[in-house]
């Protein structure tokens, strides 16, 4: 009889708690949707991950819908419409949850390891993590996700009985023969499953995300050490920028000091800082998201193992795993499974609170949609230019316009030297040398008086002793 279907404890929670979370959650991935498709927001790739996360957090709550809330409705109706689709419904309902589910899970792996190769290994990341690469691994997540749950679309059936309530023939759900088959549960749910689904991804989070904590902690360690030794070099520091700006390249050295904002006190520009910052924002967002992730699937870990032992000590028969003397466990059983389906719709539905509070950018454009901040559009192209042509005279500028100030003076000083061009003749030969040297030790200079918190210090440290070692020298 329809009315026997689902408990009431079953009704209660699916229909006042499942159903208000996962509506709230499809319009909160929407929005998410929207906004990482936001051209401002596809710039940075770890936004790519999570565009596929959210869609698939949509997908996975759309699917719960049709297979845990609407067969509650349509058994609870009197529309013999929705009595005999409801079946068919869950029959496509189902297979599909799982698919979009396994795809969420692995999307937060790819999107740990990502952020992993970016916190360690940073160079690393720059050369092997492109746009490619990202498509290549979101597609391999689906694909796999497919693949893995193909039974699944052969445990259950749809046949037609007739219902005596309604005296005439609706369609019904039933198991094949493969979901009842012990060996097959005994492979595909509680041993396949459990390593795919828990014991693989919960592996590579926990250890990732150490590493990245334990990273930032080092980093945070670092900086405060590298801050300690530059305030004690900061007398040192001073002296040779007073003696740079009395050189022969002193024009040239203000000029660069306005365009790369470098100070005396050797501080960060205002960009450099909040870019260091963001980067640290995007890092504790992500920690967070695989934080509620892991504690929202810690229940129905413990139920997929609890299930897993039932099959394992089950007979053949699947209908006797559950015998008279079972039934209050069982009852507390499946009110596990059904906190755990609300916490596995808790965790695809509360992402956007976590963007709105550690992601400006997220909020941003929030408060543009509300009308609360006009979109100030950024011209691409002349912002490359100006990064690139900071960078040339970073490089390339300051040695040679040195070089070319220094010819230009020792010219002069060989037109006005007249009868004694021999001896300034052979200085003039020797200039360039010094010149080029010079050159380098401004460069030098400017690359550790400019350093920003991104830079890595081994960088510093290099240029440091080579300034010292050329300083020794002369």
């Amino acid at each position: 009889q329809a009315d026997n279907i689902f408990t009431p404890q079953q009704e209660d929670f699916r229909l006042f708690m499942n159903m208000p979370l996962s509506l709230a959650g499809m319009i909160t991935n929407v929005i998410n949707i929207i906004v990482f498709l936001d051209s401002e927001m596809r710039t940075q790739l770890v936004n790519h991950f999570l565009l596929a996360l959210s869609i698939s957090d949509f997908l996975l709550l759309l699917f719960n819908f049709f297979f845990n809330i609407f067969p509650v409705i349509a058994t609870m109706s009197t529309s013999v419409a929705l009595q005999d689709s409801y079946p068919l419904i869950l029959w496509y309902a189902y297979p599909l949850a799982l698919i979009t589910q396994t795809c969420g899970v692995y999307f937060t792996v790819l999107v740990s390891v990502h952020r992993y190769l970016g916190v360690c290994h940073p160079f690393r990341a720059k050369r092997w993590v492109s746009s490619q690469p990202v498509r290549i691994a979101i597609a391999f997540s689906i694909l796999f996700s497919v693949a893995l749950n193909v039974p699944t679309w052969m445990e259950l059936d749809v046949a037609r009985c007739y219902s005596h309530q309604w005296k005439q023939s609706l369609r019904t759900i039933t198991l094949t023969a493969l979901k009842a088959s012990r060996l097959y549960l005994l492979i595909a749910k509680a041993i396949i499953y459990t390593i795919v689904m828990f014991l693989i991804p919960f592996t590579v989070l926990i250890v990732v995300n150490i590493r990245i904590i334990a990273a930032l902690k080092q980093s945070t360690h670092l900086r405060t050490m590298h801050s300690s030794a530059r305030m004690e070099n900061r007398s040192k520091m001073l002296q040779n920028f007073q003696l740079l700006k009395a050189s022969k390249y002193s024009d040239v050295f203000s000029k660069f000091s306005r365009l790369s904002n470098v100070t005396p006190g050797m501080k960060p520009s205002p960009a450099n800082l909040k870019g260091g910052l963001r980067d640290r924002s995007v890092t504790f967002m992500l920690l967070a998201i695989v934080l509620i992730f892991l504690i929202c699937n810690v229940i129905p870990f413990l139920n997929n193992c609890v299930e897993a032992y039932r099959i394992y000590t089950s007979s053949e028969d699947v209908e006797d795993t559950v015998g008279s003397d079972d039934r209050e466990p069982q009852a507390w059983f499946d009110i596990s499974v059904e906190l755990g389906n609300i916490l596995i719709s808790l965790n695809s539905s509360s992402s956007l609170f976590v963007y709105l509070f550690f992601s400006s950018k997220y909020r941003s454009i929030i408060k543009q949609w509300l009308g609360l901040q006009r979109r100030t559009r950024v011209n691409g192209v002349a912002l490359t230019t100006a990064v690139a042509a900071q960078k040339a005279l970073e490089l390339g500028m300051v040695p040679e316009e040195a070089e070319r100030r220094e010819r230009r003076r020792s010219n002069f000083g060989v037109g006005r030297g007249g009868g004694r061009g021999g001896g300034l003749g052979g200085g003039f030969v020797s200039r360039p040398r010094l010149a080029s040297t010079g050159s380098r030790k401004v460069q030098m200079q400017l690359m550790i008086t400019s350093r920003t918190s991104s830079q890595p210090e081994s960088i510093d440290e290099a240029v440091e002793d080579e300034f010292l070692e050329m300083e020794s020298k002369e």
